[in-house]
């Protein structure tokens, strides 16, 4: 105790002295001068008012609203953001100032210089966010949100709806900065007619926590920011389609939007047979379809019924409440039927096979959140979620296992399992945080929790045959109820203190306990052929408890070009598992203890708003799951039984990312390059043994399990403004372990891809193109090149190099008479595959889109103030599509065939509707849209609001 005596005495001077610092703040709003709304992100910087000298700085917030804490003290404020003339401010900061509402005035040369150019900015990079031009890259009235980012430079969608910018993953979307159906981007990029939007903007959003504390704690994920026309926020607009076609294909989906001063209100519905996610796949996580797109239709594997519909809902009620959310519900019906070709590393050992299919869901979520800001420095936090979900899965399969080196082991298989389950959970999260003055002393607490519990049955019977006449042919026909229930708690609080000018240090405690427990029964049929007879071997009651903490100490310092932040934190972790089987006392495991370094940095430099770096480490722990925990069998197929390892020890994960983007306004490029790199110790991996009677698997820790990758996009128009090109091109390594045999092998991926497009767009008759809408013609080529490469350690005559090909066109051209033409088709190709498995594939799309506007306002005359097309699609009109898949990995390589829907045409009927307020302009509606697919005969535009 006396030894702490010194250092307690220390902290109670520097405490005291920190509390006797004479502050003071200088706050103010920032506006558009023209349009009198706030702006969001404009730069704050405080100067000495003696020599210039940099001194502190802020941005604005989403109301344009700024607080800068500072000395007492003479200062100059200057104001500046992208596109306006600079301001600058005397502060006598002897008390509290403020600046009041600032209006900023464009800046005219920058005006001028875009006029001259007849090109509006695509892109701007301001900080760590990227903002996109929306009517860019919109290309007709019809596209949604989807249609507009598949043509944005950098950003890429996959065939399951993942949407990627520059290498990361979008997992939310905003609209206005509120967020949109939160657990899926997917409702967002489906669902939001493309013409409302006006900027797109992509950044690191960070947590609740992170954003009151003003330390960021690794939890942050990268957003889009649809910000919508102006003269779109007062009112209401639906967006409709049906159609029909060949092989009783069949759609509807719909889309309407409330939209008045802060409050927003969407609902949606859809329902198809034509592998289209529609809005959403959250109604079956294991269901990937190709979704959305004007002209992308068909999916992965199966073919599959959707139906599904949601509510979302954002409103500030007061200056001090916000509150929304969002309720959905979702219902997939999905056939699948696959061949299977898969060769294991380290053994002779092949397994062909073929199953067939059928997962039936549903699912029900809701999600809310509630902000409170009681006063001007206190913000509190709450959000509450529900997830229901029924899922029924019956498959069939035959499959034929050979050993080239043993052939007396080989079998055949056929089996056929059910599973009938359902689950719920709960959960919440509550942050409360407090600015103790104004100079960033800062306490803030967060607690959260949550429940579930799932209930199965399902039913399993196999029966293998062996080549070895010894060897009695085996049956197992069981059934099994299992019941997966939990809760967790966490608690986490955070103590910020400034240490001289934009300096601070932050000391964390975080605890979190995590119960889980699996309750599995199984059994086989008695001599009545009843299930009453206990599979002793396979039943069993696990549970874990698992209870993790992390203390850390966090400094981070704020400068004028940079900013950085180094942390050390201890995290204690201790694992404690008991299972329970029949005839068997309950065995306690021993528990398990571990002590963890956790270190973390990020450091952030801002050459200016449009060159920026950003590096980031962080350390996170991981448990076993209780399954892998369970000491017995954990299922058993044929040859091959697994087992669980009560010993495993919960794996530690460290992470390293880094970003360089650069935005050159001159020439109106972006450079973009990305990188991650995650080193495991204790990873759980994969062990196999082969004996006589078969194979077993089990599981242990191992350190080394590593993964990298590094991504370059780059995007610039060409000398001829009516070209760009985009580029993008990523490599990844990973190192994979696994042991066979005893033997352990390290298999390392190489991957490397490249992908450009080339876009060609001409205009009107005075040959200027502003953006995407007002092109005539638009015309995108592209290739791309896929290259895959794995080694392993031992058995290195299966290691297997594969490349990708591909070669992809569409173009998109409007007509006379309200036509509008699309097409696309693509060419994919490999080498290095197995026979029956090689890739030869030309798949060809087109649509011809008739806007009715006219015809119906002839019909209707002013009765009529829609917006309606008829289109005619057909999809993979060469019947080529086909759907193979490789998967490689340390135990195995896999290629496979799964059916998908193939070529077919349809009919749909669109239909839109926009009702605004008055004072409303049609250039807000369609962003000054001279699009010729929008227009009727003599060159007018079609539809249009109704005023009231």
């Amino acid at each position: 105790m006396k030894r702490n005596i010194p250092i307690l005495l220390f902290l109670c001077a520097f405490l005291g002295l920190s509390a006797q610092s004479q502050t003071t703040a200088i706050t103010g709003t920032v506006f558009d001068n023209e349009m009198k709304e706030p702006i969001e992100m404009a730069s704050i910087r405080i100067l000495n008012a003696k020599d210039s000298a940099y001194v502190t700085g802020t941005v604005t917030d989403e109301k344009g609203k700024f607080s800068v804490g500072v000395r007492q003290g003479r200062y100059i404020a200057q104001i500046s953001f992208i596109g306006y003339t600079d301001q600058y401010f005397k502060a006598n900061a002897q008390k509290s100032v403020s600046l009041g509402d600032i209006y900023m005035k464009e800046d005219a040369i920058m005006l001028g210089e875009a006029v001259v150019e007849a090109k509006a900015i695509e892109v701007q990079v301001k900080g760590d966010t990227i903002e996109y031009n929306a009517d860019s890259y919109k290309a007709q009235q019809s596209d949604v949100v989807e249609d507009m980012i598949k043509r944005m430079p950098g950003a890429e969608i996959d065939e399951n709806g993942k949407i990627t910018i520059n290498g990361r993953e979008v997992k939310k979307f905003l609209v206005d900065g509120k967020e949109f159906f939160s657990d899926d981007p997917k409702v967002a990029s489906k669902s939001l007619p493309a013409n409302i939007i006006d900027k797109l903007q992509v950044l690191d959003r960070k947590s609740d926590m992170s954003q009151m504390t003003g330390f960021d704690d690794g939890d942050d994920e990268t957003v889009i920011n649809l910000t919508i026309k102006k003269g779109m926020k007062q009112g209401f607009m639906g967006d409709t389609y049906v159609g029909y076609g060949s092989k009783k294909r069949y759609e509807a989906n719909g889309v309407f939007n409330y939209m008045r001063d802060n409050t927003q209100f969407t609902l949606l519905g859809g329902l198809n047979n034509t592998n289209n996610a529609s809005f959403s796949d959250f109604a079956s996580r294991a269901f990937s379809g190709r979704g959305g797109g004007r002209l992308r239709f068909g999916a992965n594997n199966g073919v599959a019924k959707t139906l599904n519909g949601g509510l979302n809902f954002a409103t500030e009620y007061s200056d001090k409440l916000k509150y929304g959310g969002n309720v959905r519900y979702g219902s997939v019906d999905n056939d699948v039927s696959s061949i299977t070709s898969r060769r294991f590393t380290g053994t002779s050992q092949t397994q062909n096979g073929n199953s067939l299919g059928n997962n039936k869901s549903d699912n029900f979520g809701a999600n809310f959140r509630f902000e409170w800001t009681p006063d001007s420095l206190t913000k509190i936090v709450f959000r509450p979620n529900i997830q229901y979900n029924k899922n029924i899965n019956d498959q069939t399969a035959e499959s034929e296992t050979s050993f080239a080196d043993s052939p007396e082991r080989d079998y055949k298989e056929s089996s056929w399992n059910t599973v009938d389950g359902k689950g719920l959970s709960l959960s919440g999260n509550l942050d409360i945080s407090r600015k103790l003055n104004s100079q960033g002393r800062v306490l803030s607490f967060s607690f959260s929790g949550g429940l579930n519990n799932s209930d199965s049955e399902g039913y399993d019977y196999s029966h293998s045959i062996y080549a070895d006449p010894l060897k009695n042919d085996s049956i197992r026909d069981q059934k099994s109820l299992q019941d997966d229930k939990g809760y967790n708690w966490r608690a986490f609080v955070s103590y910020v203190e400034p240490l001289g000018r934009n300096n601070f240090l932050q000391l964390t405690y975080n605890v979190r306990n995590n119960h889980s427990e699996t309750d599995r029964k199984a059994y086989n049929k008695d001599a009545d052929g009843n299930y009453n007879v206990i599979a002793e071997e396979y039943t069993r009651n696990v549970k874990n408890d698992f209870l993790n903490q992390n203390v850390s100490l966090n400094f981070k310092s704020i400068r004028e070009k940079f900013d950085y932040t180094l942390g050390v934190g201890l995290e204690p972790s201790r694992s404690k598992t008991s299972i329970f089987q029949p005839s068997q006392p309950e065995k306690g495991i021993k528990p398990r203890n571990s002590l963890s370094f956790a270190p973390n940095a990020q450091f952030n430099y801002k050459w200016d708003r449009r060159n920026t770096l950003r590096v980031d480490y962080s350390g996170r722990t991981s448990q076993p799951t209780t399954t892998q925990l369970y000491d017995g069998i954990i299922s058993q197929s044929g040859f091959d039984v697994t087992y669980g390892n009560p010993d495993l020890k919960p794996s530690f994960q460290h992470s390293l990312r880094g970003r360089y983007q650069n935005f050159n306004t001159n020439r109106n490029s972006n450079l973009s390059v990305f990188t991650n790199f995650n080193y495991t110790m204790d990873a759980i991996v994969n062990v196999s043994t082969y004996k006589d009677q078969g194979r077993e698997m089990t599981y242990k820790n191992v350190d080394g399990n590593m993964d990298g990758f590094m991504g370059v996009t780059y995007n610039t128009p060409l000398r001829n403004k009516k070209f760009s090109i985009n580029t993008f091109t990523m490599g990844r390594y990973a190192r994979s372990t696994t042991f066979i045999n005893a033997k352990e092998n390290k298999a390392d991926t190489y991957n490397f891809r490249e992908n450009m497009t080339l876009q060609f767009r001409t205009g009107s008759l005075d040959d200027q193109v502003r953006t995407l809408s007002d092109a005539r013609f638009l015309l995108n080529i592209g290739g791309n090149f896929g290259y895959n490469n794995i080694k392993n350690t031992i058995s290195t005559d299966q290691d297997r190099e594969t490349f990708n090909y591909g070669a992809k066109g569409d173009f998109t051209t409007y007509l006379p008479l309200g036509l509008t033409l699309q097409s696309d088709i693509q060419y994919s190709t490999n080498s290095g595959y197995t026979s029956g498995y090689k890739l030869n594939e030309w798949l060809w799309n087109a649509s011809l889109t008739y806007n009715m506007d006219s015809m119906l306002k002839g019909i209707f005359k002013n009765k009529y103030t829609g917006n309606a097309l008829l289109r005619f699609k057909i999809y993979d009109i060469l019947q080529q599509r086909s759907n193979i898949n490789i998967d490689q990995n340390a135990l195995y390589i896999q290629e496979s065939i799964s059916n998908t829907i193939n070529s077919y045409f349809m009919v749909n009927f669109v239909y839109k509707f926009q009702i605004f307020g008055k004072g409303t302009k049609r250039e807000d509606m369609d962003g000054g849209d001279r699009g010729w697919g929008g227009r009727g005969p003599g060159g007018h535009p079609g539809g249009g609001p109704i005023v009231f």
